[in-house]
């Protein structure tokens, strides 16, 4: 008799596991592994989101900064997400908007837990989040077309409309 095989374990190596999931322990075949570690898909996502703002507000917003500058604009962003219930798309969203549209308004890591609460961030980001979904129905539809391409309709031709379309437009007024 052959023996099953254990489930492979392995920890997520993301430092803020344990603010998203039970235990940092996931199966190895869920696990996506990225770089030299494993990590929950949301774990992942999460922190690549979190190292996309860092770096954008480094490179963008203050180039002058130092380590411990960084760090808290590290710290301002996890508390946003884990205690506030801000999604990191939203934050980076955010960033992105005030760079863009507002250039210079944004000069320290504490003005970041502000423009989550701008009025026009949340206006822009509600619009953008209804054009995505508008954009994904369109592309569901489009799979749809494409799978029922099969099923046409057979009309027959109108007669009537090619017999009149040879007459002169007079004789069409007159119904001769």
């Amino acid at each position: 008799m052959a023996k099953k095989a254990k489930p492979k374990y392995v920890n997520c190596r993301y430092p803020k596991c344990r603010e998203l999931h039970e235990s940092t322990e996931i199966l190895k075949s869920e696990a996506i592994k990225h770089g030299k570690g494993y990590y929950h898909e949301d774990c992942l996502h999460t922190m690549l989101k979190v190292t996309e703002i860092r770096d954008l507000f480094y490179k963008e917003v203050n180039p002058l900064m130092t380590g411990k500058q960084i760090g808290e604009l590290v710290s301002i962003v996890n508390h946003l997400i884990f205690k506030k219930d801000i999604k990191p798309d939203f934050i980076l969203f955010a960033l992105q908007y005030y760079i863009k549209y507002k250039p210079g308004s944004l000069n320290y890591p504490g003005g970041i837990a502000y423009i989550v609460q701008n009025k026009d961030v949340i206006a822009a980001w509600k619009k953008e989040q209804e054009r995505l979904a508008k954009e994904e129905i369109r592309k569901q539809q489009k799979e749809t077309v494409v799978e029922d391409d099969e099923f046409r309709l057979d009309l027959p031709e109108n007669q009537l409309d090619n017999n009149t379309n040879k007459k002169s437009k007079f004789s069409r007024v007159l119904g001769v």
